[in-house]
């Protein structure tokens, strides 16, 4: 007996001979070895017990053979991180099992010249405090004020208010009306009255945009600006925020009784607040009742963009596009550009100004997630490392394709972060006292993440006459959550909290409805050259089609039924339900709008990744870690619908946990499908030992498929007519498995089992061509994580060569997942989007559809 078979042997000692038979058949092919770690026994995975990579014994026939497919592939993965790897045939093809030839298109093609950027000069409207009174910023292309939170008009003179409430507006109160619940000194009108809204204050609320801060009468309170004041001065001293679970059930009356309201926390009284060691009056933490240190400022830390610490009380950058590429001041999200600059990023300056440096001097941390704007560059770039043509070097010439991106007003982006009210959504980054900067991620961060790389790519172009593209940035998400609700504007369409996806269609409607008023290109080509962000859970199903049927959805679901129902079971999502609200599309259901077009069709749309920041795959070797063993079977670890309606999942995730439950299947086959809480451990680390991970449908997307590749986990795919993520443009069959939802039974462990090593072996090292693709790499601040992570690794190397024996303190040589030290950004999610529109710019060319389209 070998000494891995002695090794392997003595591990199992208390599993069933049938399951080491099982084991021992997936390990033949699989990488796995001598380990002083204990592996599971019984039903709980124990986590943090995998164990590493190692080789087979020299000169066995299993060895030669991996030694074999190894040199066939395994050369174009190693060579995944060279600069010269960007187009340029030397060592290996960036475009590994890619579909059609639209890869190697984008690399073939003839670049475009370089020339400078035009410049707007139509003025705005102004008030004696200048353009647009001084609080907006003027789009001097057009002419047009842009306003922050709280001013509308086509002067941004006009209030705009967002009061706290008690209560959401219904078909009984008139439909422009906006519910509240404050007095003219934003005090709420009645403690003790009823009715809970995540805007409802017990302190002072700011009306502009429904957040609440200590009163002015308290020690650490919102202090109004002096009189006269210009408009843009929103206070004299900032205060400290109350945060939307700060919320006290007992208050007073207006007789000063106290008494227990229904609105707030039953453990949090007014005086914890208000009283002389409370949150508003307290100078240390220490002094805060204990009971209101948590909610007021605690568990979440605080909520404020651009406060931090315990008492929210350390002042830091709050987060915009592109920090205002260093000519504006950043307000929660809102570029207030500096006289002469425009654009959502202010990186334009109007036409006959002279360009004054920015802001990264006296901010020296700007320069860690800020980036120049190729687009507004004065002089050609540089030519490209390591020479270019002589053309590139001549022109600092460009390459397709060239995207517009439209500076939409402010309601549909921006303003959406200054109503959030919150730090953990509707972005991929923020900052931290002193003005350090993370990463974080929610489910739909790449709304936010793909507009600002977008905004920074060579990729990018301020002259539409030359665009092959528009891109229309609509923050639709991130009204979905955390502004719809919050408090009682603002509503597109249905002025209801209750149906999104009907504020959703109208919103992408009035978007199109503003370019097209605006600007000339929607009706050029009937809105072919156009691209939308769908990114929510069911993604364009309800899309409305004026502006689907033509139009490129960039989406992460890619369902292609013609007639389709709703998968979702979180009922305001279900646009299957419809809804009519008097005043509203003449009375007419929203479904008119959207009914009669798929969710996706992969001819002209693109199912693509959600952002995952490199901290999430810091266990895989596409990040430099050392291999693991795969040593479990089968894994889904999240919600499998023990709590959700039965159309969850489309049943899915449901009959496999169900399955895996009644059949043993974790003991029996080490399938392990199970809630987050029933599976303790890492769950990066378990996706790097899992040999499948199942892709299966949530709500509508769910980013498994992500998980599992940038994990090098092969994917199990069970979901019917619907596309995973590039599914249209990667050869996924090459390193997945498909499987019907009605396969789905107990045979399902037999079906995996019966997949040879080596066909398992030859998928891991295809998926291992092109695992790069599923992540962002772009950005200054998500390179650093990258190679930070990377760094950690390589350290890691050395303490596992420790334990390892003396035979075998090197990754295996031909194991099919080589760790990556030199990610390559120039291939990952990003760049693979911008590869395959290249090869669309034909279809979005021909006849003027304008004529067709309706006149809309």
């Amino acid at each position: 007996m070998s000494r891995m078979e002695q090794s392997i042997g003595f591990k199992l000692l208390v599993i069933s001979m049938s399951y080491l038979s099982m084991y021992w058949h997936i390990a033949a092919g699989l990488y796995f070895g001598s380990s002083k770690r204990t592996l599971l026994v019984e039903q709980h995975l124990d986590p943090g017990y995998g164990a590493r990579a190692i080789s087979h014994e020299p000169g066995s026939v299993a060895a030669i053979q991996d030694k074999y497919d190894h040199d066939n592939l395994h050369a174009a993965n190693k060579a995944l991180g060279a600069k010269a790897a960007r187009g340029r045939s030397e060592g290996h093809s960036p475009c590994a099992l890619t579909r059609g030839s639209w890869c190697k298109d984008y690399f073939r093609q003839e670049r475009v010249p370089w020339k400078p950027a035009p410049r707007g000069d139509k003025e705005c409207p102004r008030t004696k405090w200048g353009p647009c009174n001084g609080v907006g910023h003027c789009h001097y292309d057009i002419g047009v004020c842009q306003c922050p939170a709280g001013w509308k008009g086509d002067t941004c003179d006009v209030p705009d208010k967002r009061p706290c409430t008690n209560a959401h507006k219904d078909h009984n109160h008139p439909f422009n009306a906006v519910r509240t619940h404050i007095d003219a000194n934003g005090m709420d009108l009645d403690l003790v009255a009823s009715g809970w809204t995540a805007s409802r204050c017990a302190g002072f609320c700011d009306a502009d945009r429904a957040s609440c801060w200590c009163p002015p009468n308290t020690t650490f309170g919102r202090k109004p600006p002096p009189a006269g004041s210009p408009p843009w001065v929103r206070y004299s001293e900032r205060g400290r925020v109350i945060l939307e679970s700060c919320k006290p059930g007992w208050v007073r009356d207006k007789k000063g009784v106290k008494r227990k309201n229904d609105w707030g926390s039953p453990d949090l009284s007014i005086d914890d607040l208000m009283g002389e060691k409370g949150w508003c009056n307290a100078k240390s933490p220490h002094d805060i009742p204990e009971k209101a240190i948590s909610p007021c400022g605690g568990w979440r830390g605080c909520q404020e963009d651009g406060l931090q610490g315990p008492l929210c009380d350390i002042v830091s950058e709050e987060v915009c596009l592109n920090q205002c590429t260093g000519h504006g001041e950043c307000d929660a999200g809102y570029c207030r550009c500096h006289p002469g600059w425009y654009g959502h990023d202010c990186s334009r300056k109007k036409a006959g100004e002279e360009l004054e440096p920015g802001l990264e001097d006296s901010r020296p941390w700007l320069s860690r997630v800020m980036m120049s704007v190729p687009a507004a560059a004065l002089e050609p770039p540089s030519a490209p490392a390591g020479g270019g043509t002589a053309s590139e070097q001549q022109h600092g010439a460009r390459m397709r394709p060239l995207i517009y991106i439209y500076d939409m007003p402010p309601e549909f982006t921006s303003r959406m972060h200054q109503y959030k009210n919150v730090v953990e959504h509707c972005g991929y980054r923020r900052f931290r006292p002193g003005n350090g900067s993370e990463l974080y991620a929610d489910g739909y961060s790449v709304e936010v993440y793909f507009h600002e790389m977008l905004s920074v790519s060579p990729h990018r172009t301020f002259d539409p006459a030359e665009a092959d593209f528009f891109y229309v940035p609509v923050y639709y998400t991130c009204w979905m959550w955390p502004v719809n609700g919050w408090a009682d504007t603002p509503f597109y369409g249905a002025p209801t909290a209750w149906h999104r996806y009907s504020n959703a269609a109208h919103m992408w409607l009035q978007a199109k409805n503003w370019l097209r008023a605006n600007f000339p290109f929607w009706d050029r080509r009937g809105g072919r050259d156009h691209i939308w962000m769908t990114n929510h859970d069911e993604g364009a199903c309800y899309m409305p089609t004026e502006i689907y049927r033509n139009s490129i959805m960039l989406t992460h679901w890619g369902r292609m039924e013609l007639n389709h129902t709703s998968n979702t079971a979180y009922f305001p999502d279900n646009y299957s339900n419809g809804i009519k609200w008097t005043g509203v599309l003449d009375g007419k259901d929203v479904k008119t709008l959207y009914d009669g077009h798929p969710c996706y069709d992969p001819h002209k749309d693109l199912v693509i990744p959600g952002f995952k920041p490199p901290e999430h795959f810091a266990n895989s070797p596409l990040l430099g870690n050392w291999p693991w063993q795969r040593d479990m079977l089968l894994y889904l670890r999240g919600d499998v619908g023990k709590h959700r309606n039965p159309n969850y999942s489309r049943g899915i995730r449901q009959k496999l946990h169900n399955l895996a439950v009644e059949h043993n299947w974790a003991n029996k086959f080490r399938i392990f499908i199970a809630e987050k809480y029933d599976i303790s451990g890492d769950y990066g680390q378990h996706l790097s030992r899992s040999l499948f991970c199942v892709v299966a449908p949530g709500d509508g997307y769910s980013m498994r498929f992500e998980d599992a590749v940038l994990h090098g986990c092969l994917p199990l795919i069970i979901m019917d007519g619907t596309h995973a993520v590039f599914e249209s443009i990667l050869d996924l069959d090459a390193f997945s498995l498909r499987i019907s939802e009605k396969a789905v039974n107990d045979h399902l462990p037999h079906l995996l089992m019966a997949i040879s090593p080596d066909q398992i072996a030859r998928m891991q090292r295809r998926l291992a061509l092109v695992w790069h693709r599923f992540a962002y790499g772009h950005g200054p601040l998500v390179h650093a994580a990258i190679r930070t992570i990377v760094h950690h690794n390589q350290e890691l190397h050395k303490d596992i060569r420790a334990e390892m024996p003396g035979d075998q303190q090197e990754i295996p040589t031909e194991h099919p997942q080589q760790p990556v030290y030199n990610f390559p950004v120039h291939n990952d999610a990003f760049a693979t989007i911008m590869q395959w529109l290249y090869s669309r710019i034909q279809d979005t060319r021909g006849p003027d559809l304008a004529a067709a389209d309706g006149g809309r």
